[in-house]
């Protein structure tokens, strides 16, 4: 005779509920050992995350890249003011060259008796600045030809005379197209020298300035288009 407890466990295993969990254990073990044996060998990259398309992973080379990338943009640029500095000084050879009209007694000499005599033509001009203290200047007014005396240091008119006018003189005068200013700083730009005294005169059958420099080049300057006639 078979104990009682031995019947029920027989029982039990003959149950048709325990043969079905049974059998749905051993169908659920079966598929994980398949998958198991279906998967790759290799991790997903990124700890298993899916890369889209167009996505790579960070490498040495990139990051090197970057590296370089952010070094460049923090280098400074090159500071080019000195070199800058250095090409707007003046040359040993530029500071040798008289500076064309500016303050010089002569410009401002003449500049003083056009004001006073607005349509005036220079004809003659000597610096006596250094025996006498003024710069003589004759200007012929359309009628007459004045001379005149300038204080080298206030520029005031201080002596007037009427010194009348030749027809060779007027002809020359009325000739006269362009300012002297303009002839003077021609010859400044031609001599490398400053203004000493200057007339009209004619050259070749040229009217022109005959101007004498403060280091005794003479130069002619045409005073119907301003060029350079001849230099000696």
């Amino acid at each position: 005779m078979v104990p009682m407890s031995t019947e029920n466990t027989i029982a039990n295993n003959r149950s048709p509920l325990r043969r079905s969990t049974f059998g749905i254990l051993s169908v659920t073990a079966a598929a994980a050992l398949a998958l198991a044996a279906c998967a790759p060998d290799e991790e997903l990259p990124n700890d298993g995350e899916e890369i889209t398309p167009g996505q790579e992973e960070d490498s040495p080379e990139a990051e090197q890249t970057d590296d370089a990338a952010d070094e460049t943009a923090e280098e400074p640029a090159e500071d080019t003011t000195d070199d800058q500095t250095a090409e707007d000084e003046p040359t040993e050879e530029d500071a040798e060259q008289p500076e064309a009209g500016g303050d010089h007694q002569v410009y401002q000499a003449i500049e003083t008796v056009l004001a006073e005599y607005p349509d005036g033509v220079i004809t003659e001009f000597e610096d006596n600045t250094a025996e006498d203290g003024y710069v003589e200047v004759f200007v012929y007014d359309g009628t007459t030809e004045w001379e005149l005396e300038v204080d080298s240091e206030t520029f005031d008119i201080i002596d007037t005379e009427d010194d009348g006018i030749d027809d060779d003189d007027e002809q020359m005068a009325q000739a006269v197209e362009i300012e002297i200013a303009e002839a003077l700083q021609t010859a400044e730009a031609e001599s490398g020298g400053e203004p000493k005294d200057g007339e009209l005169d004619t050259e070749d059958g040229t009217v022109v300035w005959e101007f004498e420099m403060t280091n005794d080049v003479e130069v002619y300057v045409d005073v119907a288009t301003g060029e350079v006639v001849r230099v000696s």
